[in-house]
């Protein structure tokens, strides 16, 4: 990955002229060639759709018609007053004109009965039943006349008369419907947090720009793919969704990480590079994770997730070529303009930059390392109280019903409700094949026993084709499409009512509608859903272990990822399902549709896999450290605010979705936000932290030794990383007894102290609990210094120095830091890290000694309290 690194930095504008060249001809050609998603939710092989298919063998276009519906209601007296009357005829001829539509049938007319087998006029006369035939089907309609037909209905609503549009068609339209607002200020909300994390505006730029590109060229590519192969039509959404997090988490990440290397002085390329190393290679392994899992699961051919699996493959692919290639590049056009005016101009004067103040990450990094045990059981409880509610998850599919008032298809739905009975807002469809022209005719008796079947308010034939040897019978049920009663009737007529009408006669009669199709679903969706799981966190599982080679630590990572899961479900079960909280978001409750569990599963796993290995390679570099808890804590505060920071952006967006007015946008937005809550600040910041410090070897022998409690003694962080704190330094030896430079020279005697002060200024910091304090390395009142690593110095710099001695003074460069024993006021945090001060070599300059005086700590002595005179 290093050579590819290389390359991108070095042929930066052929990267960036093939990015966007690429990008401008994909969306050109998908445009030009128009995507053919799928519309098929249950699978080929579902009987509601194999009665589809076969419905639609029998018409002669090909395809089952798309019947719309417009409902009115005269608001004072009967729609039989002429002057209502005259305005629905009005209104009927108007539809009749609208193209696209095939016919409108007049309610006053006999042919009106026909669709509905029955009287479009309402029992007690205030309400008629206009139905539309479309020329498209109900399944891809006709988008521009079915919203030429909804505002030419909807222009006749008036003081006198009520009208509202329900129908296959209608309710694509309108959920397909996206509010702006919520969109633009989720934007600026997430580009003001994302301006607060890395401040530059050139970063935001490049993390938003490199998102951005991903998600577009991710997109073209599913709807080329679609041309070849089946996509579900929420394809694209998965795809734009899972393609932006994913980038823009590893681009925050990774210029965070550059911005940290600028500051400690490395020049831009080297900065990328150093930045690149883990957060890219952990992005490189959870981007081909998730999409060895998409393709499995293409290739096992799983129900409902089939549809959606080559789109996260797609986003996958795109997320990881994006940033391993387009970023380098963008990071290397950038240089030092990622930092702010001020830590340039510091950087250009000192040689290193302004480092940040850990702050509250600091604390809390040190508190999970105090109480591993206490906040692991809280997080674990947590998460268990969460999934409770998951026992009660039913799937199946919602209907115009749950969805908010404004929307003229819940309108709609309720008056027919009202007027008539919820189950003629979905009717089911029973296709008949078998019949022979000559012999005694079964079809009566199928009606017959259709009608008489409990639950059905009546069943009629519809359409018979003699030359098909078919007929379709629709079936109008009690219950509408959402009611625990219209699954219970489809299973009744599949399994009892169906089979003993047709025993011994040759017929095959198929059960199809809304109702079917999402039984049919949620069906399909829980006999596949362990082998997803399995492939998930399986592939979650090894991943871990092939980074961070520990059996225990795969297993606590699956486990904590596993919980996390279920208290996602359990929270869309309780607010959706048994709607504790449905009002609030102007919804009813009901049955979860599967494949939005799909969307939320696959996006939330997509998002977690490469922030868990980011996190936990960061964390697990601690192994080698000899005080791994303080180790752990240290790097727990430099990458915690990064993946909060990430998250929260993420979750702004997801609140967009949860702002649209329509019920599964709502759904969707609620179940990403809370998915990628969980996974961010309960199992990344909370959790697997804690896990960490308790499978940590050697835990037990350290507490009860008191290691990072008691004694007096240095510790000094190495890990020749990028990862390991903000700023990248050394905590090395200072100059010899009476150093600094010699007085001959242009920055000797005090100007030397004058150098240590202004270096102790930029890199002393409180840490968890004060400078050292109760946790430092020489507990109460110790002495010491704590330091992160940064990138190791090249080879034969004057940065770099051979390794102190524990029990001398450290010289690793040009920093003397007092033995154990000695008793200097010098102090810094576990999350502070100091770069190296630039030293150039000459006449005039002493050699960094390797040893420590008494000199020597009188030295630090004075500077630290010179650094306390200037401040």
């Amino acid at each position: 990955m290093a050579l590819l690194v290389r390359w991108c930095q070095r042929h930066r504008w052929l990267v960036v002229t093939v990015w966007v060249t690429s990008l401008v001809g994909a969306l050109a050609m998908a445009g030009h060639a128009g995507p053919r998603f799928s519309v098929e939710l249950a699978g080929h092989d579902a009987e509601s759709q194999q009665a589809l298919d076969t419905a639609a063998s029998f018409m002669p276009s090909g395809t089952v018609p798309d019947l719309e519906t417009v409902v009115v209601r005269a608001r004072s007296g009967t729609v039989q007053v002429p002057a209502v009357r005259a305005r629905i005829a009005e209104m009927v001829a108007q539809l009749g004109t609208v193209p696209g539509v095939a016919g409108a049938f007049d309610p006053f007319s006999p042919a009106a009965a026909l669709p509905i087998g029955g009287s479009p006029l309402s029992a007690d006369g205030q309400a008629a039943i206009v139905s539309v035939l479309m020329k498209g089907s109900p399944t891809a309609p006709d988008h521009t006349a079915v919203r030429a037909l909804i505002d030419t209905a909807r222009a006749y609503d008036g003081p006198d008369l009520q009208v509202e549009v329900n129908g296959p068609g209608a309710t694509i339209i309108v959920q397909s419907g996206i509010s702006l607002w919520p969109v633009a200020l989720a934007v600026g909300i997430a580009l003001l947090v994302l301006g607060l994390m890395v401040r530059a505006p050139a970063a935001v730029a490049v993390c938003m720009l490199v998102a951005l590109v991903a998600a577009g060229m991710a997109t073209a590519a599913a709807m080329l793919l679609s041309l070849r192969a089946d996509l579900n039509q929420l394809a694209p959404l998965l795809t734009l969704v899972l393609a932006f997090g994913m980038t823009l988490g590893s681009s925050v990440v990774i210029v965070n990480r550059t911005q940290n290397q600028l500051r400690a002085g490395l020049d831009p390329p080297q900065a990328a590079r150093a930045a690149l190393r883990h957060p890219g290679r952990a992005t490189a392994i959870g981007g081909l994770a998730l999409a060895g899992v998409m393709l499995a699961t293409s290739a096992l051919r799983l129900s409902v997730f089939d549809g959606l699996a080559l789109a996260g493959f797609t986003a996958a692919m795109a997320s990881v070529l994006a940033v391993m290639t387009l970023l380098p590049a963008a990071l290397r056009l950038t240089g030092h303009g990622l930092l702010v005016w001020t830590e340039r101009t510091l950087l250009r004067r000192s040689g290193t930059g302004l480092p940040v103040r850990p702050g509250l990450r600091s604390w809390w990094a040190g508190m999970v390392a105090r109480h591993p045990q206490v906040l692991a059981g809280v997080a674990i409880v947590a998460l268990a109280v969460l999934a409770m509610p998951v026992t009660g998850l039913t799937l199946g599919g919602g209907d115009n019903g749950a969805d908010p008032t404004s929307n003229t298809t819940r309108r709609g739905y309720d008056l027919i409700s009202e007027a008539y009975f919820p189950g003629l807002n979905g009717p089911m469809l029973a296709v008949v094949t078998g019949l022979h022209t000559g012999a005694p005719d079964p079809l009566p008796g199928v009606i017959q026993a259709l009608n008489d079947a409990p639950g059905v308010t009546r069943a009629f034939l519809s359409l018979r084709n003699d030359a098909a040897g078919g007929a379709l019978v629709q079936i109008l049920p009690d219950d509408g499409p959402r009611a625990p009663g219209a699954t219970e009737l489809v299973h009744r007529l599949r399994d009892q009512v169906v089979p003993a009408a047709i025993a011994g006669k040759g017929l095959t009669v198929r059960i199809s509608g809304q109702a079917a199709l999402f039984a049919d679903m949620s069906s399909r969706f829980a006999a596949v859903l362990p082998g997803f799981l399995a492939l998930e966190f399986g592939m979650l599982g090894l991943t871990t272990l092939f980074a961070l080679r520990s059996v225990r630590h795969s297993l606590a990572v699956m486990t904590a990822s596993l919980l996390a899961l279920a208290a996602t479900l359990g929270a869309i079960t309780w607010v959706f399902t048994e709607g504790h909280l449905a009002a609030r978001l102007g919804v009813r409750p009901g049955p979860v549709e599967p494949f939005l569990l799909g969307i939320i599963m696959i996006v939330v796993f997509g998002l977690a896999i490469g922030m868990h290995l980011t996190m936990l390679s960061s964390l697990h570099a601690a192994a080698d450290d000899p005080d791994q808890r303080r180790a752990i804590s240290s790097r727990h505060a430099d990458v915690g605010h990064i993946v909060v920071t990430t998250s929260l952006i993420m979750v702004i967006v997801f609140a967009a979705l949860a702002a649209q007015p329509v019920r599964v946008m709502k759904l969707l937005g609620v179940g990403l936000s809370v998915g990628v809550v969980l996974d961010a600040l309960v199992v990344r910041i909370l959790l697997l932290p804690a896990l960490l410090h308790l499978l940590r070897p050697g835990r037990g022998t350290d507490e009860s030794s008191g290691s990072g409690h008691g004694g007096h003694g240095l510790r000094v962080f190495r890990s020749g990383t990028s990862d390991t704190g903000p700023v990248g330094g050394r905590v090395g030896a200072g100059r010899a007894a009476g150093g600094g430079r010699s007085g001959g020279g242009r920055d000797g005697g005090n100007s030397g102290r004058h150098r240590v002060a202004a270096a102790e200024r930029l890199n002393t910091h409180t840490g968890p609990t004060g400078p050292f304090g109760s946790g430092g390395p020489g507990g109460p009142g110790g002495r010491g210094i704590v330091t992160a690593d940064g990138p190791s110095p090249r080879a034969g710099s004057r940065r770099s120095r051979p390794a102190a001695d524990p029990g001398s003074a450290a010289s690793t460069g040009p920093w003397t830091v007092p033995p154990p024993s000695a008793t200097g006021r010098f102090r810094s945090s576990p999350t502070t890290t100091m770069p190296a001060m630039r030293q150039s070599g000459g006449p005039g300059h002493a050699r960094p000694s390797t040893t420590t005086s008494a000199a020597t700590t009188g030295e630090l002595r004075r500077s630290s309290r010179h650094g306390r005179r200037s401040r």
